[in-house]
């Protein structure tokens, strides 16, 4: 402890600074966050007297508002190092409020679907980027898209100007995201310019592609994301560099024992081979199918290479081996070898890097924040305590402590911007009220014990399992008249589901019942099932009962009633998975992906939009439909199987932005991807086109999806932790539902800051003083 240091000297013993630097202000450990005002609410020893007048002033103290600031920054783990002036604060504020936000995001959007507008046009009277039948494309007006942009481009102006205008010069010109910020913007008010001065006509745009980089600096967590990667290409470059290495020697191996053919297939047939033996004619044939082997995939240096790289995806097997394979099974040794090597042992083992890199590099990056946090938070009690010790000093009121006051404290909390975890965990969960009669109390306590949701389940089951039965003996039956088992045992079904959850309603209160997110899905689902219902019987009538009705005028058909009713029924019997523990813990964990995978697929969005404009302006128009075209690979014919044109591709292309985005997606599932690597090559008239493909392959296959797999890992590693730990305890399920942030999977690896290096942060800031 560094006693001499007027921060922490004479710490107060009831509002400990512990107390308030919990995870309870973090989405993770909500838990928690109760502690933030219980402890300092037990430790309160000062007089009523102090507390009114201390109150009296609140609204319009700094102090406060600055712990508010701090607070609220260390929730979203914002650095604190930013102008703390009155003014300059609440412009803080407004400028972090969610409507502010929220129109940034819908600037970023705009400005990014505007490719699909932009020449050329994405939008066709077809609907089809099919070249066969392209269609006439929907030019918007160049005037009217370049106002929009150029409105956006303010609008992003106006952003980074009062972002720079919060932290002051000295930080900014520190900050390399806002350096390039300002470039980017202005690179692009200049190329905005140009292209007005060119009417439209200039051969690039280069704002287009520049455009990704507003979306990664308006995440804190994507920028982290980026600087991950950034670290972690070079770790695994040797990796990279033995899979390259792997290729070269398998490339020169295979063109040994492939050669080019010496003698063409005609030459072959046309040799008397009526003079020949029947061994000489075997091995003649042996030869020749051989070299087809060298021909077809082993032809060049260049072939060679392309041809074990998109074996290594196996996306060309077993087609690149079949030709050598069915003269000898022996040349299958060579192809199995080479995946063993590169597929199965490199591949993975790259795999396991980028994992320990990415994980370890992201973890320092994870403490960096946490750090954040910890200053945010010890700020928000500094200058709290600071505000308190000098209300004493000006006041008549004799008081020994030196704390912060307990309603100041609430004060506080109360007006942070907390989200909707942290403040369901601050407001107590509601309790039942129960209710004087014996009897409906007893009622009571049957649905509300967890007894009562296992029967609904199994009655659900056994809902699911009646029409499983019924459709698989009468699916014609039912499909055709409204007299079916199957409609009889849904009223009788949906009639329970109904009394369940009104019952249910009504033992638990209504605010209790919605505090569970389960039953408000169990609700609405009963409530479209009971309505869905009614207008069936409405329309068709109750089962067995009466005249068959005239439907030729219904607004749905029977059938359609049949399916909407027990799709529902089905949605409804999802809510069961909840309650499966090893279920429940897959689940919650794809929920948490979703949650957490934000910056991740922020990042795809990124590199798909960058190279899908790289793509328009490498290839658009390259590829080219006519009926007369021979344009194919190894073949004359026109039809040759495999190619571009047989299989009908013409609908993938880069001719507009929403084609260039399918292509890549395509090229990253990487099956068939060496049909694109053949056919742009031919029609671009250079194999140095291919470069493209396997720059993205190497980009959002070999890394990206990496790192995806490393984070799915992570995330479910975590999930079974906890899950392992609480498997004794009896709120076992309720423990793995809460919610996981990416902060929190790597929670367990972090460390806490030492109180000196939080202090030195303190003392450092340039505009926070808190020295008396």
């Amino acid at each position: 402890m560094m006693e001499t240091d007027p921060l922490i000297q004479k710490r107060p013993r009831h509002t400990n600074v512990a107390d308030i630097d919990t995870a309870s202000l973090n989405s993770s450990g909500y838990e928690n966050s109760s502690s933030f005002v219980s402890s300092a609410v037990s430790g309160s020893q000062e007089s009523l007297a102090s507390v009114v007048s201390e109150m009296e002033n609140i609204s319009d103290d700094l102090g406060v508002l600055q712990a508010k600031v701090f607070i609220e920054d260390a929730l979203k783990y914002r650095s604190i190092h930013h102008k703390v002036d009155e003014k300059t604060l609440k412009l803080y504020r407004v400028y972090y409020s969610q409507p502010v936000q929220w129109f940034l995001y819908f600037i970023i959007f705009t400005i990014h679907i505007l490719a699909f507008f932009e020449f050329p046009s994405s939008i066709t009277t077809t609907w089809t980027s099919d070249l066969r039948n392209p269609g006439r494309r929907v030019e918007v007006m160049c005037g009217l898209m370049q106002t929009v942009d150029l409105i956006c481009i303010l609008c992003l102006l106006a952003d980074v100007m009062i972002k720079c205008y919060l932290i002051g010069a000295k930080r900014m010109l520190r900050s390399k995201w806002i350096i390039a910020y300002i470039f980017i913007i202005s690179i692009s008010l200049i190329d905005w310019f140009i292209t007005i001065g060119s009417s439209c006509n200039e051969t690039i745009r280069y704002r287009r592609i520049l455009r990704p980089f507003f979306l990664l600096q308006n995440s804190t967590l994507m920028k982290k994301t980026v600087n991950c990667l950034r670290r972690t290409v070079p770790e695994v470059a040797s990796v990279l560099l033995m899979l390259a290495i792997h290729l070269y020697f398998f490339t020169l191996l295979g063109m040994l024992l492939f050669p080019k053919p010496v003698m063409s297939k005609n030459d072959v047939i046309s040799a008397n081979i009526t003079n020949l033996s029947l061994d000489t004619y075997t091995a003649n044939q042996n030869t020749f199918q051989k070299n087809q082997e060298g021909s077809k995939h082993f032809n060049t240096l260049g072939d060679s290479f392309m041809s074990l790289l998109v074996l290594l995806t196996t996306a060309n097997n077993p087609d690149v081996t079949m030709p050598a394979y069915s003269v000898n099974r022996f040349y299958a040794l060579f192809f199995i070898v080479f995946l063993i090597i590169g597929l199965y042992c490199l591949m993975n083992m790259l795999t396991a890097i980028i994992f320990t890199q990415f994980k370890g590099i992201f973890t320092n990056s994870m403490q960096s924040s946490l750090f954040r946090k910890r200053v945010g938070i010890r700020a928000a009690f500094e200058v709290l305590r600071k505000r308190s010790r000098v209300f004493r000093n000006k006041s008549s009121l004799n008081t020994f402590s030196q704390g912060v006051s307990v309603e100041v404290l609430k004060h506080v909390i109360k007006d942070c911007k907390l989200d909707s975890m942290a403040k369901k965990v601050l407001i107590s969960k509601p309790p039942i009220i129960w209710v004087q009669n014996s009897c409906l109390a007893a009622i009571q306590f049957v649905v509300s014990h967890r007894f009562f949701l296992y029967f609904g389940n199994l009655v659900a089951i056994i809902n699911v399992i009646c029409i499983t039965i019924e459709l698989g003996q009468n699916y014609e039956y039912i499909s055709t008249t409204k007299d079916s088992n199957l409609g009889v045992m849904n009223i009788v079904f949906i009639v329970y589901y109904v009394l369940e959850q009104s019952v249910k309603l009504w033992a638990l209160g209504i605010r209790l019942y919605m505090w569970d997110r389960g039953n408000v899905f169990d609700g609405l689902i009963t409530i479209a099932l009971f309505t869905a219902e009614c207008v069936s019987l409405a329309i068709f009538g109750f089962p067995f009962i009466g005249s068959k009705r005239s439907i030729s005028n219904a607004v749905i058909t029977l059938w359609d009633a049949v399916r909407i009713v027990n799709i529902l029924i089905m949605v409804r019997l999802l809510r069961i998975i909840t309650q499966i523990k090893t279920m429940n813990l897959v689940i919650v964990t794809l929920f948490d992906l979703v949650r957490n995978l934000q910056a991740f697929a922020g990042i795809l969005v990124v590199i798909f939009y960058s190279f899908a404009i790289l793509g328009i302006e490498l290839f658009q128009g390259k590829i080219k439909y006519s009926t007369n075209s021979t344009m194919t690979s190894n073949c004359s014919d026109g039809n040759c199987c495999g190619t571009y044109e047989q299989l009908e591709y013409w609908a993938n292309n880069f001719d507009d932005f929403a084609a260039a985005l399918v292509v890549l997606w395509d090229v990253m599932v990487v099956n068939n991807w060496m049909v694109f690597l053949d056919a742009f090559s031919r029609h671009t008239g250079t194999k140095w086109s291919q470069l493209y493909f396997i720059s993205w392959w190497l980009l959002s296959v070999v890394i990206s999806l990496h790192v995806f797999t490393a984070l799915i890992i992570e995330n479910f590693t975590m999930r079974w932790d906890k899950h392992q730990e609480a498997r004794d305890q009896i709120d076992t399920q309720s423990t793995s539902l809460n919610p996981l942030t990416v902060h929190d999977m790597f929670r367990s690896s972090l460390k806490e800051p030492a109180e000196n290096e939080i202090l030195l942060e303190l003392r450092n800031h340039q505009h926070l003083q808190l020295h008396t």
